[in-house]
C-alpha cells in the first residue's frame, strides 16, 4: 500500500504545482511596465492596463546579519521578455562598509517577479545602462567610472569581455540599433557620441558640443539620437548619410536625459530633466519631429522628468520623474498626462514588457 501511496502523493504534488505556476502565468499583466526605483532600493512593477503599481521587487542583499540595499539605475527587458535586467550599485550606499561590495547586473524573472540571478562586476564603478543584441544572446552594459562595456552572455551569465571606451571617456546612456550590428553610446566625460561595432568590439567616436547623457535609436534605424545636457540639445545623426543634426531645445530648457522613439519611427518623446550640477528642476517632456528636427508638442509632467518609454502599441508614454517620486502616463493621441503612479524615492530607468513578447510560462 505504501509502494502505491508515495508515487501518488508525488504525482498529486507535481500536478498542483504545474497548477499552481500555470494559474500565476495566467493572471499576469498583459503589459508591465519596470521601474527602478533607485532611492529606494527596488524596482516597482506597473500594471499598464490598471495603471497602478502591481509589486515591489527587492534587491536587498545580507552583509554581516544586516540588511544592505543596490540602487538600481536602468532596467531593461530582453527582446525576448523572458528576462528583465538590472544595472544595480552600491557606490552610493550608506553602509561605507557596502560601498566595497561589488557592482551588479540583476536578472529578473518576469513571471514570477523575482531575481533569479546576481552578477557581480566590481566596486565603484557605477554600472549605468543595459541593452541586448537582439537575438537576445549577449548583453551590453556601460561601467561610466570604469570607462568599459562589459560583454555579458545572457546563457551563462558570464562576463566574456570589458570593451575599454578609453580614459576619462565616461560611457553611460546605450542603445542597441534594429539591426543587431551596433550599439550607440552616449559618452559623459569625453563629450561624444559612440558607434560600437558589435563584430570587431571597436568604436569609432564623434564629438558632441556637451555632455551626452543618453542615445536612443528609431525602430527603423534610419536615426540615432543623443541628449546633450548642458548645451540642452538633442543630436540627431542620419545613419545612412551619416551627418550630424541638432534640436535646440528652448531657452526655458533645463537639461534632457533619456528619450524613446514612437513605434513608427517619426517621434522622439524627450525628457527635460534638469536638477544635475546644481541646474533648476524641468517639468517638462518634448515631442521631437526626428525628421523634421524640430519640436512639435511641450507637455508638462512631474518634478525632474528621467526615464522615458512609450507602450509596445503606441499608446501611451511613460515617464519617470526623480523628484515627484512618481511615473507619468501620457497620452500619446491628445499628448497630454493622464495619470501618475506612484512608485518611490527617485525612480530613474524605466522598460515596458508584454505577454506578447512571449515571455509567458
Amino acid at each position: 500500500m505504501k509502494k502505491i501511496l508515495i508515487p501518488a502523493v508525488l504525482i498529486l504534488v507535481i500536478i498542483v504545482s504545474v497548477a499552481v505556476l500555470n494559474f500565476s502565468g495566467f493572471f499576469l499583466p498583459d503589459e508591465k511596465v519596470y521601474v527602478a526605483v533607485e532611492g529606494a532600493g527596488y524596482i516597482a512593477v506597473i500594471d499598464s492596463k490598471k495603471q497602478t503599481r502591481y509589486s515591489t521587487i527587492d534587491l536587498s542583499v545580507q552583509l554581516n546579519n544586516n540588511t544592505v540595499t543596490f540602487a538600481p539605475h536602468n532596467v531593461q527587458v530582453s527582446p525576448d521578455g523572458k528576462s528583465v535586467w538590472a544595472t544595480a550599485n552600491m557606490d552610493k550606499n550608506r553602509d561605507i562598509e557596502a560601498r566595497h561590495l561589488p557592482n551588479e547586473v540583476i536578472v529578473i524573472d518576469p513571471i514570477t517577479d523575482s531575481v533569479i540571478k546576481h552578477i557581480p562586476t566590481s566596486p565603484g564603478i557605477f554600472l549605468a545602462h543595459v541593452v541586448f543584441t537582439t537575438d537576445n544572446k549577449y548583453a551590453y552594459v556601460t561601467a561610466q567610472m570604469e570607462g568599459v562595456i562589459y560583454k555579458i552572455n545572457t546563457s551563462t551569465y558570464t562576463i566574456e569581455k570589458k570593451i575599454n571606451t578609453g580614459k576619462d571617456s565616461e560611457p553611460h546612456g546605450i542603445r542597441m540599433s534594429p539591426d543587431g550590428s551596433s550599439a550607440y553610446i552616449a559618452f559623459f566625460k569625453s563629450k561624444g557620441f559612440g558607434i560600437l561595432d558589435l563584430k570587431t568590439d571597436t568604436i569609432t567616436v564623434t564629438s558632441l558640443p556637451g555632455t551626452a547623457v543618453q542615445a536612443g535609436v528609431t525602430p527603423d534605424g534610419e536615426y540615432a539620437v543623443a541628449s546633450i545636457f548642458d548645451t540642452k540639445q538633442l543630436a540627431i545623426y542620419n545613419t545612412k548619410t551619416k551627418k550630424m543634426g541638432y534640436v535646440q531645445l528652448p531657452s526655458e530648457s533645463k537639461g534632457p536625459i533619456q528619450m524613446y522613439p514612437t513605434p513608427d519611427s517619426r517621434f522622439m518623446y524627450l525628457a527635460d530633466q534638469g536638477y544635475y550640477f546644481g541646474t533648476p528642476v524641468g517639468t517638462q517632456v518634448y515631442k521631437i519631429d526626428v525628421i523634421a528636427q524640430k519640436i512639435v508638442k511641450e507637455i508638462k509632467v512631474g518634478q525632474g522628468p528621467h526615464g522615458v518609454v512609450v507602450s509596445k502599441d503606441g499608446a501611451f508614454v511613460y515617464v519617470t520623474n526623480i523628484l515627484s517620486g512618481k511615473v507619468s502616463v501620457i497620452d500619446i493621441a491628445t499628448d497630454q498626462e493622464i495619470s501618475t503612479i506612484w512608485v518611490g524615492k527617485e525612480p530613474n530607468g524605466i522598460s515596458a514588457w508584454s505577454k506578447k513578447l512571449g515571455g509567458t510560462p
